[in-house]
């Protein structure tokens, strides 16, 4: 590990090992929330494809593995910033802290370059799914020569990665006193990280044109582009990774302070990456559950209607019937109001079971009282007494008639 000149660290101010200023949380916020989204997008891909349109492939076991990937590498930027001090000054670090971070930093840029790959791959791969054999023989071409180009490049930065120090170890060990060998690794991040973005622009716009020349409708290839042109974001902030990169390691010697923003772009670069390749993928999911979803939406808003309407109902036969049986007691009006109750209860039942009755074939007599009149929701039975409770508007008044087989079926559903 190299150390600033003797010139420019006496230009540092004196160490704040206890209270020094901090860039704060951000790193930890921005990992769970990126990567849990990711999980998430990802795990419906995954169960979309083995159990809704059981067609899982190859392309899924790689976003799972570049989805792993990822997740180590926001552990690794998280413990370095929240353990190692990744978010202070560069002076108000102490050594084995700079030893700490130093590792965590390579572990981050292999992960980084792995989970970029695999997710890579796994989109490139998923297009060419979507040829059909024998079929856009240039297509298959181009994407095979993609993924190659990918798997390459990113293999290669993670040997570099390893391997720019002999012995390995004197990359991050400062005491280190014997004879090491280190190659510069502002040549190795920044030329990756060029490359990434070059890489990055491949993978969102090499399937552009095939998408288009599938025979699919025109707004089903256009939603599909879209989702595809969401990864000019993954371009973006590979870019401004880059910009950080470059400030960190050639401009300024504070490379713990100027480098937090580079973690925050990786992360944002790696999660949106894995969304946007699954993204694809959840249209049969979407199409399933939806069209239920809505039924459930009507059914629930359909069911509170009537239990309100019930309620309105039941509250205007009890203001009507009070005045019908005002004379007859508190004490018989409680249980005729219980009865009541009752009854409304059930015709509401009975409304819904009627077409199901009718279903299985059998017949639901509309409850009619001795003139042939068919009995208003604002009338009520009182099964007690076997009175029909008419309101004052109605043509009739009370009046009684004798049980028949219908009466007897009903009452026994009620009780």
């Amino acid at each position: 590990m190299n150390l600033p000149p003797p010139a420019v660290l006496a230009t540092w101010p004196i160490p704040n090992y206890i209270d020094p200023p901090t860039r704060g949380h951000g790193v930890l916020i921005v990992n769970i929330v990126c990567f849990s989204l990711a999980l998430m997008i990802v795990f419906l891909r995954v169960y979309t494809r083995v159990w809704i349109t059981r067609s899982a492939g190859f392309d899924d076991v790689l976003i799972l593995i570049g989805l792993m990937f990822g997740i180590g590498m926001a552990v690794a930027t998280s413990l370095s910033t929240e353990y190692g001090g990744m978010n202070r000054h560069v002076w108000d670090i102490t050594i084995s802290k700079l030893v700490t971070i130093q590792q965590l930093n390579l572990a981050w840029e292999m992960l980084f370059a792995l989970a970029s790959c695999f997710t890579k791959i796994s989109l490139l791969w998923f297009c060419r799914r979507l040829i059909s054999k024998g079929t856009h023989p240039t297509y298959n071409l181009l994407f095979i020569m993609a993924m190659v180009f990918v798997g390459f490049n990113n293999l290669l930065f993670v040997f570099l990665s390893i391997f720019q120090c002999s012995p390995i170890h004197a990359y991050w060990d400062i005491n280190h006193t014997g004879p090491y060998h280190c190659l510069s690794d502002v040549g190795i991040i920044f030329s990756g990280s060029v490359i990434n973005i070059l890489t990055d622009l491949m993978a969102t716009t090499l399937p552009m044109p095939l998408i288009w020349s599938l025979d699919l409708p025109t707004l089903h290839r256009l939603a599909v582009i879209s989702i595809f042109a969401v990864g000019v974001i993954v371009n973006v902030a590979g870019t401004v990774r880059t910009v950080y990169v470059w400030e960190c390691m050639v401009v300024t010697y504070d490379a713990t302070w100027m480098g937090w923003p580079i973690l925050i772009a990786s992360t944002v670069e790696i999660s949106l990456g894995l969304i946007c390749s699954s993204a694809p993928a959840l249209r049969p999911l979407a199409a399933a559950f939806l069209p239920r979803l809505r039924n459930s939406t009507r059914n629930i808003s359909s069911s509170y209607h009537r239990k309100r309407s019930h309620k309105l109902w039941s509250s205007t036969d009890r203001s009507k019937e009070s005045r019908t049986i005002s004379n007859e007691g508190q004490a018989g009006y409680d249980s005729d109001h219980v009865e009541i109750m009752r009854t409304v209860e059930m015709e509401n039942w009975n409304d819904s079971d009627c077409t199901n009755t009718k279903k299985m074939g059998h017949v639901h007599e509309t409850p009619v009282d001795n003139h042939g009149r068919v009995i208003s929701p604002v009338e009520s039975i009182d099964m007690k007494n076997d009175v029909t409770y008419a309101s004052p508007t109605s043509p009739a008044s009370s009046l009684s008639r004798p049980r028949n087989k219908q009466d007897d079926c009903e009452i026994g559903r009620a009780r």
